[in-house]
């Protein structure tokens, strides 16, 4: 007689209802943070337009210069906020519901998460903010209020660029009026005025300024993190790893950018999915591995999905069950991880158990 073991996920309505592991003090400074950071960039824009394109430049003589600084800015102040918002708004990608998890790199294992109760792939962790396991999670961003890992992975590195791009244009072409600026404000009158301006335009052109360098110095250093991270195909969290060299290494930049922003092509400068993804979060190409059309390994190359899964981890096949019409992959794992299908193990399933990932 088969002893019956309780499941362990929720039951499919019931998915969404995570624990969260944060207190409300935590979200609501989060939220905050999230709040004042949307502000600064939305003033930036509209400080450059209508206090340093209206009113600064033609009272210093300087009107030929506003179309060509007004495409120049906007273009990349609008991709930046789009990618804000992406970032932002878009799943980083939940685990797809096993060893104990470590931190060291694991390549090819799928480890367990004590707190959402659930087996998940390689790269995969458990945030702690968001209170779900993540896909290729890479860190939880409190500037976008948002966990980041494969599914906005590519809108927040395209934040950090466009943003740290944005903000270099209005310091360098502001910055000679910048300082006539000051200048008028303690006093110093210039022979390049040919117009007066109101005390609050100047402050509130001066106050741009001291933003703008705020987030140069914010964006910069994630912008020299990240974009090594990227290339090297490595997470914020991997980076700390040493046990092995990194395995997800594919031997050039291009092809370790690609696992972010797909196939090279016209998507990657826009804040919008990946037109030819590379991976789907649940297994990732190997250095070691020889890799067919799509970086898969060559004899898995024609799997997706579930028997991708199956093939890469060693999961056994459940019972077909008839009163189920669709498959479902939290319970068919779970059933794997608890033993409740009785079937035969083979050898190479318990050579699978050997070290994990957080």
């Amino acid at each position: 007689e088969v002893e019956q073991v309780r499941p362990l996920v929720a039951e499919e309505s019931k998915d969404e209802t995570w624990d969260c592991d944060i207190t409300t003090s935590s979200s609501l400074f989060f939220q905050m943070t999230m709040s004042v950071t949307l502000g600064i960039f939305i003033y930036e824009g509209t400080a450059y337009n209508l206090m340093f394109l209206s009113r600064v430049l033609p009272a210093v003589g300087k009107a030929d210069y506003i179309p060509f600084f007004f495409l120049l800015f906007n273009t990349i102040w609008a991709m930046a906020l789009i990618a804000y918002v992406r970032a932002y708004a878009t799943q980083p990608g939940k685990a797809l519901p096993v060893v104990p998890s470590t931190a060291r790199w694991a390549p090819g294992k799928a480890t367990y998460c004590r707190k959402c109760s659930i087996p998940r792939p390689e790269r995969a962790h458990h945030c702690n903010v968001s209170g779900f396991c993540v896909l290729r999670m890479d860190h939880y961003c409190p500037w976008i209020n948002n966990c980041v890992g494969l599914g906005n992975y590519k809108f927040f590195l395209q934040l950090v660029m466009y943003g740290s791009i944005c903000a270099f244009i209005g310091i360098l072409t502001s910055l000679p009026e910048f300082f006539l600026v000051l200048g008028k404000i303690f006093g110093l009158d210039s022979d390049m005025w040919q117009a007066n301006l109101q005390i609050t335009d100047m402050i509130a052109f001066v106050m741009f300024e001291g933003l703008a360098i705020f987030l140069s110095a914010l964006l910069v250093p994630m912008l020299f993190t990240h974009i090594p991270l990227a290339c090297n195909n490595t997470t914020a969290i991997e980076a700390n790893y040493t046990n092995i060299e990194n395995p997800y290494h594919l031997g050039s930049r291009l092809a370790n950018l690609e696992q972010v922003f797909g196939t090279f092509g016209p998507d990657w400068f826009f804040p919008v999915k990946p037109f030819e993804p590379k991976g789907d979060g649940v297994s990732f190409p190997r250095w070691d591995e020889p890799l067919g059309f799509d970086d898969r390994p060559i004899d898995e190359e024609m799997l997706q999905g579930e028997q991708l899964w199956r093939v890469r981890y060693q999961v056994r096949n459940a019972r077909p069950n008839p009163q189920e019409q669709e498959f479902d992959p939290l319970r068919t794992l779970t059933h794997w991880f608890t033993g409740f299908d009785e079937e035969p193990i083979s050898p190479g399933h318990n050579a699978n158990m050997g070290c994990g990932m957080n």
